[in-house]
């Protein structure tokens, strides 16, 4: 029989979004006048998610694309080319000297934003900004499909070029299973630093615990200026929530009727 297998989503610190706002929801009962008025009015308070250097750049992409249609597959030459590498922090900056020397500067801004944000709602928010220009439009287009290609990939390598130093912790990717027939659960743990090396860790749920408190026991000896006061603040609740899932109550042990 198959493990039973509990996977949990990669720990991606510094990933590039896009913060966008959601959408207004307005609910069916409401007055359509007030609707309309609460629809303008959002309109005009979002904050703009599209530079309007990035449309301009845009308009400049749309006409190359017109004047050589082969640039495209260009540019995917030169995303294959440097992404069959593994992911470290100068790919990013390697992607753009290249494509800046096919592309030149505000076509591979274009592209390389698009790409690193990865983001559908991204699009449609170009799409409104550009109206019926067919340069526009046609280079919207050819941006959707490389980021569908690439954007997972360039999205990554960007992560890293933003990281601080190389040695920091990029990604911490954690599988928790137990085997058939066994009564002991075991994680394997992949580490990744922003310099792309790896660390594979395999142990049981209590030697990661000990290790945990090792390392939370060294963070105790460091001054009390090493640690940035905003980043004890930032886990505080994590920390807290942790305690409270593994704690046992005081009274899951005891009968019914005793405090």
């Amino acid at each position: 029989m198959a493990d039973d297998i509990i996977e949990e989503e990669p720990l991606l610190t510094g990933e590039p979004s896009l913060d966008i706002p959601p959408a207004p929801d307005v609910s069916e009962d409401a007055d359509t006048e007030d609707s309309a008025g609460n629809g303008e009015a959002s309109d005009e308070s979002r904050h703009p998610t599209v530079p309007d250097a990035f449309i301009r750049d845009l308009k400049v992409f749309g006409e190359t694309i017109r004047k050589n249609p082969a640039v495209v597959d260009q540019i995917r030459d030169v995303l294959e080319y440097h992404l069959v590498d593994q992911t470290d922090r100068r790919m990013f900056a390697r992607i753009v000297n290249a494509m800046t020397m096919v592309l030149g500067h505000s076509s591979t801004m274009v592209v390389a934003t698009a790409c690193h944000i990865n983001a559908a709602p991204f699009f449609e928010d170009i799409l409104k900004h550009i109206g019926d220009d067919e340069d526009e439009r046609a280079a919207v287009s050819v941006l959707q499909h490389l980021t569908a290609l690439y954007g997972n990939r360039v999205q990554e390598a960007y992560a890293l070029s933003v990281g601080t130093l190389d040695e920091d912790w990029f990604t911490a990717d954690i599988n928790t299973y137990r085997r058939e027939g066994e009564h002991y659960w075991m994680i394997d743990l992949f580490l990744s630093q922003y310099n792309g090396k790896t660390a594979h860790l395999k142990m049981t749920p209590e030697s990661l615990f000990q290790l945990t408190m090792i390392l939370v026991g060294e963070a105790r000896k460091l001054p009390a200026d090493a640690i940035d006061p905003n980043l004890i603040a930032r886990y505080a609740d994590e920390i807290a929530a942790f305690e409270s899932r593994f704690s046992v109550k005081r009274d899951e042990c005891a009968p019914p009727g005793y405090a």
